[in-house]
């Protein structure tokens, strides 16, 4: 009885000690950079290509298991839509895993600009199991398209996947050059420390080396078609005409009063 007692007394002691030895192997790089020779699987064009100038590193973004909650964190960056705007298929991100592990799936968001950071969110896809995976980089096909119109929108990432059981971390890859904005990064619970809990330029940050202002990434679909001008079949061109007819009598009698 004493045992069992014992036993109960120390176990909080235990896991504590275990999570904390845990948690202090949670890093905000990577310091490596994955793999960004996608091969398409149909379904688009690419729209919107951000995978050249790839650092050697990477920020963490990651939905962790409820022991590490207070890393979780996302990571986002934004892009151009041009012509009549898009539909979004498909997005592909470069990445790495800490420990070789895989993806249970992924949170994708649009969202709108708000002043040079992450706005109001456009289209949300929770859960999205990648097409495939290799070694952290995806290719997930969307459940359904996001059409958005012209203007400048963000990206929104984070990955779900334990820590525990060899998993390890997962980190998008960044680029040293920055297109368009800085790409922003959030940890709401400041588990990393950072005091980066909205989202804030991930340079300030300090995740991913601290020093690369961007996120590897590419977006598949189509191009929206353009407004359609509607027609006027026999009977609307005889309305129009009648009147512009009684539009331009009214006129010329006027003028004669």
């Amino acid at each position: 009885m004493k045992k069992n007692k014992l036993a109960k007394a120390i176990a909080p002691l235990l896991l504590s000690v275990s999570i904390s030895a845990s948690s202090a192997d949670i890093q905000n790089q990577s310091g490596a950079t994955g793999n960004s020779n996608f091969i398409p699987l149909g379904g688009g064009s690419v729209l919107w290509d951000q995978t050249a100038n790839a650092s050697g590193n990477g920020a963490p973004d990651q939905d962790f298991e409820a022991a590490f909650d207070v890393y979780d964190s996302w990571g986002a960056d934004d892009f151009v839509v041009n012509s009549f705007g898009w539909s979004i298929s498909r997005v592909n991100t470069v990445g790495t895993q800490s420990l070789g592990g895989s993806a249970v799936s992924v949170d994708v968001e649009f969202l709108s600009d708000a002043g040079g950071s992450p706005g109001a969110v456009m289209c949300s896809y929770a859960g999205v199991v990648p097409t495939s995976q290799t070694a952290g980089s995806f290719q997930i096909d969307l459940p359904g398209s996001c059409d958005l119109t012209p203007g400048t929108y963000w990206l929104a990432i984070q990955t779900n996947q334990d820590f525990g059981g060899g998993n390890g971390q997962h980190f998008w890859s960044n680029a040293t050059v920055q297109t368009g904005n800085p790409g922003h990064w959030v940890n709401p619970g400041d588990g990393f420390g950072s005091g980066c809990t909205t989202w804030t330029p991930q340079t300030t940050c300090g995740v991913g080396g601290g020093v690369n202002p961007d996120f590897l990434f590419q977006i598949e679909g189509s191009i929206l078609p353009p407004p359609v001008v509607p027609s006027l079949n026999w009977l609307g061109l005889a309305l129009m005409f009648l009147t512009l007819g009684f539009v331009g009598h009214k006129f010329i009698r006027k003028q004669d009063a």
